[in-house]
């Protein structure tokens, strides 16, 4: 069978315009957003009503947690797995009058993929919970 673009789903795409990036943007994330904690991984988010909606995201792996490949692996694994899982924070941007930044921060590296993937989806899942019940708490 061969492969089109019309056979893949528009949603699973990540573009590099939802990628977070400049340093004010991941410096803001520090100073003012909050919070979720996972065992391998952290996220940093920050919801705000002005502007159009939107959902950027980003990827951080620290220099101390590992070598340069490893520390990529990582980051291509967490970027997988939002991109597979993406939809759970994505509707909820959509559908309000809010935009969205975060950012994964990996804890360590070597971590197996479903592992990634599962606590991936268990920050996701808690604060779409977190953007339903209260807007940005």
């Amino acid at each position: 069978m061969k492969h089109s673009a019309s056979n893949y789903r528009r949603d699973y795409k990540l573009p590099r315009s939802r990628i977070l990036r400049g340093r004010e943007s991941i410096q803001r994330l520090f100073r003012e957003g909050r919070v979720l904690k996972e065992r391998n991984l952290d996220m940093r988010y920050f919801v705000f009503s002005n502007g159009p909606a939107s959902c950027h995201i980003g990827f951080i792996v620290g220099k101390r947690t590992g070598k340069a490949h490893e520390r990529n692996t990582m980051k291509r694994r967490m970027r997988e797995a939002y991109r597979l899982h993406q939809h759970l924070i994505r509707d909820i941007t959509e559908s309000g009058n809010f935009s969205f930044q975060g950012i994964f921060i990996a804890k360590k590296t070597g971590v197996p993929y479903q592992e990634i993937e599962r606590e991936c989806v268990r920050l996701l899942t808690g604060l779409q919970k977190r953007l339903q019940s209260g807007g940005n708490t």
